[in-house]
C-alpha cells in the first residue's frame, strides 16, 4: 500500500449501516494501529448517560469519551457517529463514509431496526449529515468521504495515501426521494 504517515486520531464517521465499521477495521489493519468503537468503549466504561427508548439507543457522555481519546497518544482508528465525543486537536483524519438511501434501507431493514429510526437515518443521509458532522471535528483539508456502498478497498487506501476526491462529491436526494413510499 505504500509508506503511509498518519498519527493521532483516524476518525470513521458515518450513518449507521454506511460500513463504517468495515472502513475503520480495514484501516486498522493496514496501518497496525488499534481500533476503537466509542459506542463499545462508552458501554464498557460506563460512559453512559441513559438510553433514548423511541430511538432503541444509549445516550454516551460525549464529554467523558472525549476526555478518554485526549489522553490517548498513539495513532488509532476511531468509528463513530457521535461527532462530540471527538476530541478536535488529536484528529489526524477524518473518513466519511457515505451510502446511497436505496443500499441504506436494505442494509437497515436487515438489522431489524425499526420504521421511524430507518428514515431517520435515510434522511440524515441524504441530507449529508455525516458531512456536516465531520466539519464539527476537522477542517475540510482533513475530510475525505469515500463510497460505502460497493466495498471499494482502492478508494480507502488512496484517502490514506493522501489522495482527495473532495467532499461534497455525493448527491443521494434523487435516490432517497425514489425510495420515500418504501420507508
Amino acid at each position: 500500500m505504500g509508506n503511509i504517515n498518519i498519527s493521532g486520531l483516524i476518525v470513521v464517521i458515518g450513518t449507521p449501516g454506511s460500513g463504517k465499521t468495515r472502513v475503520a477495521k480495514l484501516i486498522a489493519e493496514s496501518l497496525g494501529c488499534r481500533y476503537l468503537n466509542v459506542g463499545e468503549l462508552s458501554l464498557e466504561k460506563g460512559y453512559v448517560l441513559g438510553r433514548d427508548e423511541e430511538r432503541g439507543s444509549y445516550i454516551i457522555d460525549e464529554e467523558r469519551v472525549r476526555e478518554e481519546l485526549s489522553r490517548i497518544e498513539d495513532t488509532i482508528v476511531v468509528e463513530t457517529i457521535s461527532p462530540y465525543a471527538i476530541p478536535q486537536d488529536k484528529v489526524s483524519l477524518v473518513i466519511v463514509v457515505r451510502c446511497r438511501p436505496s443500499i441504506l434501507l436494505e442494509r437497515l431493514r436487515g438489522r431489524g431496526y425499526s420504521k421511524s429510526k430507518i428514515r431517520e437515518n435515510l434522511e440524515y443521509e441524504a441530507i449529508d449529515g455525516p458531512l456536516f458532522d465531520a466539519m464539527q471535528i476537522a477542517d475540510v483539508d482533513k475530510i475525505v468521504e469515500i463510497d460505502g456502498c460497493e466495498g471499494n478497498d482502492e478508494e480507502i487506501y488512496d484517502a490514506l495515501r493522501g489522495i482527495k476526491k473532495g467532499v461534497g462529491r455525493f448527491n443521494w436526494s434523487q435516490d432517497f426521494l425514489s425510495i420515500l413510499e418504501e420507508i
